[in-house]
Formats: structure tokens, C-alpha cells, sequence
């Protein structure tokens, strides 16, 4: 996922592969899991670059029922705003999304990167995921059938990936930023813990690339959720690294 933009300069820079991260910054549930309506998660993310904090992310999920099928609702808030003498971003965005049986049903991103408006909106019919993609008074649709992925970038499949008897996993996912199907690779580094507020977390670091984007993710499954802790990533010209600051479950 990594595009490239212009400074004012006219000099290009890939500043944006910061701000693409943000759509898996989520707690998804797994097939299979219940839900409860009772519970909601609430975590915060700094956002850095070349050693300076340059944003935040703060995402939120919902544990509800709709209909008989347990549903997971989340909402993440990104600003991210960076200036330096060569190159300058500025991102202000709101996504949406609904889970259903622990796969993405619907999806939605609105808001403004470096003056261009952002107006997307994405839900999965029977047999494919629909996007219309609003830009400057046009609508354009894509869309993307549901045999040509095994899953989406919301849904974390490396969290869960069985590497026991391999070293690489090959998947099918439909990447939601860029709007199409890719070939992404995973890898297990090892299973490792994250610090976050004095305490160690157990999780998995997960190195995995595709023709957009490369990455290591801290990353755990506690059983009935998928929780990120941090993201390091690299695009041809700058690395970023997304860390959470907090993670909170209220009930």
C-alpha cells in the first residue's frame, strides 16, 4: 500500500504509506466467536517518522447483535500531520466497517489527505465486495468478487496463520486501501511480548509483503479477539512505525 504523493517541491515521497496502516489497526473477532453486546474496545496509537511523533489513531470496536448474526462495529480516527523542509502530509479520516461471522460485510472511509476529499464506500453482496468510490462529483464502481480473495486486510489472517509445519504462507486478500486482490506473503519471526502500561503481552511478530506494501507486525489472538500492538514499515524513501499507547475493554 504504498502510493506515492508530491511535496511542494514536486519532489515525490511515499509519506502515505503512514496513514494506509491505520485500516488494520482493529479488533476483529474470528469466526465462530460470540459476541457480546456489553463490550467495547477502545485503543490509542502514536504514529512516527524518522523519530518524530507525526500522529495519532485512535480506533474503536463495538461488540453487537444484528439480526441472529453476531456483528463487531468499528470506527478509526486518524490525523496525521507532518512538515519537514523537504516533503509535507497532512491526513484527517474517519473508516467504518462492519463484521459479520468474522468476515468484513461492510466498509466506509471519509475524510481529507492533503486537500483531496476521500469518499468510499464499500459492502459485500452475495457473490462480491462492491465499492463506489465518490471524486469530484463522479461516482465510479469496483468490484471485486468474493471467490478471487480468501480474506480482507481487516480481518488480520496472520494473527491465526498456522506455521507450524511451513516457513511462508501464500493468501488471496482483498486490500481495502488499494481497492483490489493481492498476493501477500507471511512469514513467522517469532513468538515474542510487547510491553504496553508496565506489563508484557504475549504475542507473534509477523513479517509479510505484497506488491504494495512491506511490514513487521506485533500481533496476538486472545481467544476471541485480534489485537495489534505495533507496526514497522518501509516504503522506498521513508519507514514509519505505529505503536499503541493503550488498549482498553470497557464493559
Amino acid at each position: 500500500m504504498i502510493l506515492l504523493s508530491r511535496s511542494s517541491s514536486g519532489k515525490p515521497f511515499n509519506f502515505r504509506i503512514v496513514a494506509t496502516i491505520v485500516l488494520t489497526l482493529l479488533f476483529i473477532p474470528l469466526p465462530g466467536d460470540s459476541a457480546d453486546n456489553s463490550v467495547k474496545t477502545v485503543a490509542h496509537y502514536k504514529v512516527s517518522s524518522m523519530g518524530f511523533n507525526i500522529g495519532d489513531v485512535t480506533t474503536t470496536q463495538r461488540q453487537a447483535e444484528e439480526g441472529a448474526a453476531a456483528g463487531i462495529f468499528f470506527e478509526t480516527k486518524t490525523a496525521v500531520k507532518a512538515s519537514f523542509l523537504w516533503m509535507g502530509y497532512h491526513q484527517e479520516t474517519i473508516e467504518k466497517g462492519t463484521l459479520l461471522k468474522g468476515s468484513l460485510a461492510s466498509y466506509s472511509r471519509k475524510g481529507r489527505e492533503n486537500g483531496t476529499a476521500i469518499d468510499i464506500e464499500g459492502r459485500l453482496d452475495a457473490s462480491s465486495f462492491r465499492f463506489d468510490v465518490r471524486e469530484q462529483g463522479a461516482t465510479r464502481t469496483i468490484i471485486i468478487p468474493r471467490s478471487s480473495y480468501d480474506y480482507t486486510t481487516m480481518e488480520c489472517p496472520e494473527a491465526r496463520l498456522d506455521f507450524s509445519d511451513k516457513t511462508h504462507i501464500t493468501l488471496r486478500v482483498l486490500d481495502v486501501e488499494k481497492i483490489a486482490v493481492v498476493k501477500r506473503e507471511y512469514r513467522l519471526v517469532q513468538n515474542a511480548f510487547y510491553q504496553l502500561g508496565g506489563k508484557d503481552m504475549p504475542c507473534r511478530i509477523v513479517d509479510f509483503s505484497d506488491q504494495n506494501k512491506k511490514a513487521r507486525r506485533w500481533i496476538t489472538w486472545d481467544g476471541s479477539t485480534v489485537v495489534m500492538y505495533r507496526q514497522d514499515g518501509k516504503g522506498e524513501k521513508n519507514s514509519y512505525s505505529v505503536k499503541a499507547t493503550s488498549v482498553i475493554k470497557e464493559i
